[in-house]
């Protein structure tokens, strides 16, 4: 479109390209920074684990075909008057929300997917969005400021930035679960602990994830009950069904331990089973170490210890956090005894809080501000 006026001119060519690198700078950052690990499970869904995806190359090519697209339609619908052109750009944004909005309710993901009739509503409201410009076009009043143009694309560029944010996937937990795991698969164990650090409600998969980030670096003994654990002897192994979207970490699972679990086989037994071969992996046995503590079978998680190990203050924290419970919970039993003062003295001062007046939300929560990451707070209260 033609203007008379010089400095409108100048701005009609620079709105189109301003709008462009807004598109690409949220784009890209968006799928590459936010939704990198949605893409990333949906591509390995997709092809049955056949191809891998790249985040960086993903981003790029995404970003390229929008932006095409984009400049595409600015010329298509050349006739837009200048306080419309970001609207050009409402279909690479929603087809960018079309791209990550996937669900995955196998990690709790409570999130429910846009339907066909969200993106027909869309599609019908920007059609009429373009008529009504259409019947209103104004290029002979033309302004002379940057901004009286400028204001009214920015508003839209935003609008649809949200349009395309509130199609996406955005659950914390599905992203903590996936960043978790390909962190784990990647052997960034650290930066894979710390996905699960702040997550009260994490996903069956993430304590998964957070099990065997621990135990290959050989804290599980230590820091197992410093994250949340509401699975049980459940959230040590994945499950048949976490295959088609896991698959990765069940094969990270069981190169770990060296031993594949069956598709019925309880987690507990499976531990059993496979510490009992004559060449388990060390592995195994802090995992059923744990998967006796989460079940609360101190006795038997006690026998166990004692076929390699002697009581002593070099055990894991929450191996003697088990055993100075067990001392308390059967104090006529004196034939295992912990001395470990310090650790009694803790236990005593959580006892207190624990029968100490108030209700039970209040007990638990003075419990859980002082030692929630102990076994002691496990076993009362998870």
């Amino acid at each position: 479109m033609k203007f008379l006026n010089p400095q409108v001119q100048r701005t009609a060519r620079r709105i189109p390209i301003l709008c462009a690198v807004y598109f690409v700078a949220f784009v890209f950052c968006f799928l590459f920074c936010l939704q990198r690990d949605v893409l990333a499970q949906v591509q390995y869904q997709l092809s049955e684990g056949t191809t891998v995806y790249h985040p960086l190359l993903g981003a790029l090519l995404c970003t390229l075909l929008g932006t095409i697209l984009g400049f595409f339609l600015n010329a298509l619908l050349y006739w837009i008057p200048l306080r419309a052109k970001a609207s050009a750009w409402f279909l690479p944004f929603m087809l960018t929300g079309l791209l990550t909005h996937w669900r995955f309710p196998v990690v709790g993901d409570t999130g429910t997917a846009p339907s066909w009739w969200v993106y027909a509503l869309l599609l019908l409201g920007y059609g009429l969005w373009l008529g009504l410009w259409r019947m209103l076009l104004d290029s002979k009043k033309e302004r002379e400021t940057f901004s009286t143009y400028a204001w009214p694309n920015a508003l839209q560029l935003i609008l649809m930035t949200l349009m395309t944010v509130s199609l996406s996937n955005t659950d914390i937990v599905v992203h903590r679960t996936l960043r978790a795991v390909s962190l784990v698969e990647q052997r960034a164990y650290e930066d894979a602990l710390q996905c699960a650090r702040w997550e009260t409600h994490p996903s069956r998969q993430l304590s998964v994830a957070t099990a065997l980030a621990l135990s290959e670096t050989n804290q599980m003994g230590n820091r197992l009950f410093a994250y949340p654990q509401p699975y049980g002897v459940s959230g040590l192994l994945p499950e048949p069904s976490d295959t088609m979207l896991f698959g990765k970490l069940h094969v990270s699972v069981s190169n770990h331990l060296g031993y594949k679990r069956g598709e019925h086989t309880h987690p507990l037994f499976f531990l059993q089973v496979i510490d009992g071969k004559p060449k388990a992996h060390p592995a195994v046995r802090n995992y059923l170490l744990s998967a006796y503590l989460l079940e609360r079978r101190i006795d038997d998680f006690t026998q166990r210890l004692l076929l390699d190990d002697s009581l002593s203050l070099a055990l894991p924290l929450h191996y003697r956090e088990a055993l100075i419970l067990r001392q308390h919970l059967a104090p006529a039993d004196s034939s295992l005894m912990l001395f470990d003062d310090s650790l009694n003295a803790e236990y005593l001062t959580f006892d207190s809080l624990r029968n100490a007046t108030g209700t039970k939300e209040e007990r638990e929560f003075r419990c859980r501000r002082h030692f929630g990451a102990t076994y002691w707070y496990y076993y009362f209260f998870r």
